[in-house]
């Protein structure tokens, strides 16, 4: 059999087609399906335009399951109904599975084993699994969450503008990147520019971007985002070790922590600080799996169990 996984986040979403080995073959990547920004017709638009043209590829061929893994699903029962009778519209009869995104970044970060994964992309979250037992952290979204995430990095880059700006803070690179970014005559004009761009996660969250390059430029204030934003990674990371692996508290790197999403593209900027954050039990470790996979290996290890 072969497979169709994807991976729907808050920024992109992505169609990877996977032969028979679990080797991916083709991959498409569309526009976000995420409800809250696509809408619910968007959302369904976008999954069904996906799995049309990863068909039409030829690579699927006549028998193959499909794992839907949608940011946002669990979280609005309206928007969780639409997604279910998408999936089960778009799959036609053949197998599929239709989990959380964070499920997913689980079974692919950690190849379905025990630990924790840890999404820091436009918003963030947490799970950890334990032996069948789950616990989730943070994933409050936008408006009221989301730390640590590019979204919330995006905020805390006009923030920390605003205080290079007016001398609460020394103005460091950051302060003119910022302002070329945005085409900024007066730093005032950033209040309405803020506006604009808070009302779209996706622009947020790619404000991170000058939160790496002001840091590489040694700016104080960008530097102190990543540690803040580490300091929250870590929160949530320690909430789950609180309630799922409290026995482990004094077994040191015991626990794997796969990270996953954009915001870790940064590299050292944001995986030292978070590394030195992590409670003691905890290790970091590079995700095994490209997140497309994960709904498909859990429909897999589903399949393999009934039959």
């Amino acid at each position: 059999m072969r497979w169709l996984g994807i991976d729907g986040g808050g920024t992109k979403t992505a169609f990877s087609i996977y032969d028979e080995s679990l080797r991916q073959v083709d991959r498409i990547v569309l526009p976000t399906c995420h409800y809250a920004q696509a809408g619910l017709p968007g959302m369904r638009a976008v999954l069904a335009e996906g799995t049309e043209r990863a068909i039409a590829t030829g690579h699927l061929g006549p028998r193959f399951g499909i794992g839907f893994s949608i940011c946002g699903f669990g979280e609005d029962a309206e928007a969780d109904r639409a997604a279910k009778d998408a999936a089960r519209d778009i799959a036609q009869g053949r197998p599929y599975v239709l989990v959380n995104d964070v499920e997913a970044a689980w079974a692919a970060g950690l190849d379905m084993r025990d630990g924790i994964a840890l999404i820091a992309g436009t918003g963030s979250i947490a799970l950890g699994v334990r032996a069948g037992r789950t616990v989730r952290c943070g994933g409050w979204d936008f408006e009221i969450g989301d730390e640590g995430s590019g979204g919330w990095m995006g905020r805390e880059v006009l923030r920390a503008f605003t205080r290079q700006a007016d001398g609460r803070d020394a103005r460091g690179p950051l302060y003119d990147l910022v302002r070329r970014e945005l085409a900024l005559e007066s730093d005032f004009d950033i209040i309405g520019r803020a506006r604009t761009l808070l009302a779209d996660r996706t622009q947020t969250a790619a404000l991170s971007r000058l939160a790496s390059e002001a840091a590489c430029a040694d700016d104080s204030s960008a530097r102190a985002i990543f540690e803040r934003a580490a300091a929250e990674e870590a929160d949530m990371v320690g909430a789950i070790v609180r309630q799922l692996f409290r026995d482990l508290t004094d077994s040191p790197a015991a626990v794997p922590v796969a990270y996953i999403g954009g915001t870790f593209n940064a590299g050292d900027l944001i995986l030292n600080p978070l590394a030195d954050a992590l409670p003691s039990c905890c290790r970091l470790v590079a995700p095994v799996h490209e997140p497309d996979l994960g709904a498909v290996l859990i429909l897999r290890d589903r399949l393999n169990k009934v039959r």
